[in-house]
């Protein structure tokens, strides 16, 4: 499949057209589909009718083969997308739609269909009156309603059916993550949820802290679920890190209503890595996109480390860096030890080198701190459990009478 990409340049935008476009085409390649021209029209405003202007909609259409469509940067009304396929007689898309496509391709897990497919719903519903337009206009006799409109109504209840239906479904994983979520902060387990724009490596370092490695590929939105892992630091520090989906500039409000059960991750984060790629031309706007998207979830005051990542590819000459942060190439494993130091210091500065021996009729207190933390070093003795473990420094009353103290 080929396609037109189409972007207007009108008074009053609030994105840059050039960075928009660019990643137009991004998505278009991610949806494996090749982009046979750009076409861009300078507007005061945009037109209600088509979106462009009538002229340009016919040089448009003149520019189509057999295997075109066309996709334009923003998102289209029905009655544009209606009038533009009527006169272009080809399927015409738009950018929401181009990102549907793609998490619909790429959705994995049972909890990321659901979500495509509620944001997939809502984005149809009010499209319905310009989709099977030759079912729909069929009129019936006087004084019925016409079985085009009785068409209409019934895809709207059928939608409307699978909506209320996968809302119900995704409600429950959504119950067993709170209740995941719940454990892990009585257990006192640090939470990592690593975000930023979409491609900037997130995956990539996700995969340098564990085994268990997650899908990575240098495209955009590769990731579409939440993916933890246990990662085990320094000092046998241990924590959960998750991998997030990636932001964009534009992104649907719809699709960010949909994945808001798998972006709660983010709001209960302990700390936030804001995986930056700073080798990028746009790299100060993706990180005030994602500041944005941030702001919209509600996340505030949650400590966060930027990695500017892509270093190895050179960075911007006149970035400022916002603190505290790191400079890296995850790829070629640049200063991510500094990275777990900054780590370990925002999230465990509260604790301590614990050493103890436990008498043997203590075993509640030994298994609180089996449950609670990982034990460094643990060793059976005459007089009980000798056991070292980094632990918060709230808990050290409970073990002060057990402190061990060697003989000199």
């Amino acid at each position: 499949m080929k396609a037109i990409l189409v972007g207007v340049k009108y008074d009053q935008m609030y994105y840059d057209l050039d960075i928009s476009m660019n990643e137009l085409k991004e998505l278009a390649y991610a949806c494996g589909i090749e982009v046979k021209g750009e076409v861009i029209q300078n507007l005061s405003h945009i037109t209600p009718q088509y979106y462009i202007g009538k002229g340009k909609v016919e040089e448009i259409t003149k520019m189509l083969d057999d295997d075109c469509m066309v996709i334009f940067n923003e998102e289209l009304t029905p009655l544009q997308i209606k009038n533009l396929t009527d006169e272009m007689q080809v399927e015409v898309s738009d950018r929401s739609d181009l990102i549907l496509r793609i998490f619909e391709s790429r959705a994995q897990t049972k909890e990321a269909k659901l979500q495509v497919q509620i944001a997939r719903n809502q984005y149809l519903l009010p499209r319905l009156s310009g989709m099977k337009e030759e079912l729909y206009s069929q009129q019936g006799g006087s004084g019925f309603r016409g079985s085009g409109e009785k068409q209409i109504e019934l895809d709207r209840r059928i939608i409307h059916r699978q909506m209320i239906q996968a809302k119900r479904e995704l409600a429950t994983i959504v119950k067993q993550r709170q209740t995941q979520r719940k454990a892990r902060k009585r257990n006192q387990q640090k939470v990592i949820c690593l975000v930023g724009y979409t491609n900037s490596g997130k995956s990539s370092l996700l995969n340098y802290f564990t085994d268990k490695k997650v899908y990575q590929e240098d495209m955009l939105f590769a990731t579409l679920q939440t993916a933890s892992r246990q990662v085990k630091l320094k000092n046998r520090h241990q924590v959960i890190m998750s991998d997030t989906v990636g932001f964009i500039n534009q992104l649907p409000h719809h699709l960010i209503q949909a994945f808001r059960s798998t972006l709660e991750e983010v709001k209960e984060a302990d700390l936030l890595i804001h995986v930056v790629d700073a080798s990028s031309p746009y790299c100060e706007k993706q990180i005030k996109t994602t500041m944005d998207v941030l702001e919209q979830l509600g996340v505030k005051d949650t400590p966060m480390i930027y990695v500017y990542n892509k270093i190895d590819k050179g960075y911007q000459p006149f970035l400022s860096f916002q603190e505290p942060c790191v400079l890296t190439s995850i790829k070629d494993h640049i200063h991510l030890d500094e990275l777990e130091n900054k780590i370990i210091e925002i999230l465990f500065k509260e604790y301590e080198m614990m050493e103890l021996i436990i008498p043997y009729d203590k075993g509640t207190l030994y298994q609180e701190i089996k449950q609670k933390y990982e034990t460094i070093k643990e060793e059976y003795l005459e007089e009980g459990i000798y056991v070292t473990f980094y632990g918060h420094q709230k808990d050290k009353h409970k073990f002060q009478d057990y402190i061990y103290k060697p003989l000199n």
